[in-house]
């Protein structure tokens, strides 16, 4: 005698939900929506970033006389004042090929240059194909803020549906900061923390841990003592 074998209801049931749910998933896996991750910078700072790079330092002066005269020197000691601060590389002199003038002057503004205590190692005086009239050519490269250049007006300032700011917003700012700067490697790296007097810095610490009372016999410590009320 055959039996009838019956599958409970809650069996099919679960059959039923894990194949539905396997459609479904083929189905998602088919048809996936790509979502759009990439990221537009708005802020000033993003769009015009500062950054730091050389750039050439130049500077001219006329062979015409023989010598330099004393407009001319101190031109040439402001320019080694600020070689020696802000040289990235050798200083350069050069004096044109065509005139004998020229050459004594380059040597005469490579003497200023020591005089004014930039080391003989850092500048090298050679020539350049140049006339008799030509002018002795002085540079070196130095550290320089820049930025991308302004000036990009694509956008309608009248029509702006999602309130971002125009592509031009902020560049002159930036342009503006990257030329005051007096250290453009502040943009790479925080100075270092200049040193500081250990008498003063004995009598802070004991007025922090100990109270103005305990530091008023220093000089220091009498200074942050609470007026006597008078």
């Amino acid at each position: 005698m055959q039996k009838n074998i019956t599958r409970p209801a809650s069996s099919l049931f679960g059959s039923t939900m894990l194949l539905l749910t396997a459609v479904a998933l083929s189905g998602c896996s088919q048809g996936e929506i790509a979502l759009e991750d990439d990221y537009v910078p708005t802020a000033h700072y993003e769009r015009y970033p500062i950054t730091v790079r050389k750039a050439p330092v130049k500077m001219g002066i006329a062979a015409r006389a023989g010598g330099l005269t004393r407009e001319q020197i101190n031109a040439a000691a402001n320019f080694a004042a600020d070689a020696r601060q802000n040289a990235e590389t050798k200083i350069s002199i050069k004096w044109p090929s065509g005139g004998a003038r020229g050459r004594r002057i380059a040597q005469d503004i490579a003497g200023v240059f020591v005089n004014q205590g930039v080391p003989r190692a850092m500048i090298r005086v050679a020539s350049y194909p140049g006339g008799a009239s030509a002018p002795v050519q002085i540079s070196y490269l130095r550290k320089v803020a820049v930025t991308a250049e302004c000036g990009d007006w694509s956008d309608n300032l009248a029509d702006v549906p999602n309130n971002t700011p125009y592509v031009n917003y902020g560049c002159a700012t930036q342009h503006n900061i990257a030329a005051m700067v007096a250290n453009p490697e502040d943009f790479e790296r925080p100075r270092a923390m200049s040193p500081v007097t250990a008498a003063n810095r004995t009598a802070a610490m004991t007025i922090y841990y100990q109270g103005a009372e305990a530091a008023g016999s220093s000089s220091f410590g009498s200074s942050f003592a609470p007026a006597a009320s008078r």
